[in-house]
């Protein structure tokens, strides 16, 4: 059973953390992956007085990309 490494998440009144993918920057809003220039309009991070921080994480597509990669380059090896 694969690992799963991301966790429902909500921008809270009063929190400033962000969760994106380490690969291709999307952020994670409620039970969607969305592009940065959209998380920025509808979160409207630049309201906050203070910096909003990034967690990591992998979306689904980048992580199923990153296995299959991995899987092609280890059959390349053995062969």
């Amino acid at each position: 059973m694969p690992y799963r490494r991301v966790h429902r998440f909500r921008l809270r009144p009063g929190t400033n953390r962000l969760v994106a993918c380490s690969v291709c920057l999307r952020v994670r809003d409620g039970a969607e992956w969305i592009e940065t220039r959209e998380a920025i309009r509808r979160l409207r991070t630049f309201e906050h007085e203070n910096v909003v921080r990034l967690g990591d994480a992998l979306c689904e597509r980048c992580e199923l990309e990153l296995g299959l990669r991995r899987r092609r380059s280890t059959g390349e090896l053995a062969a």
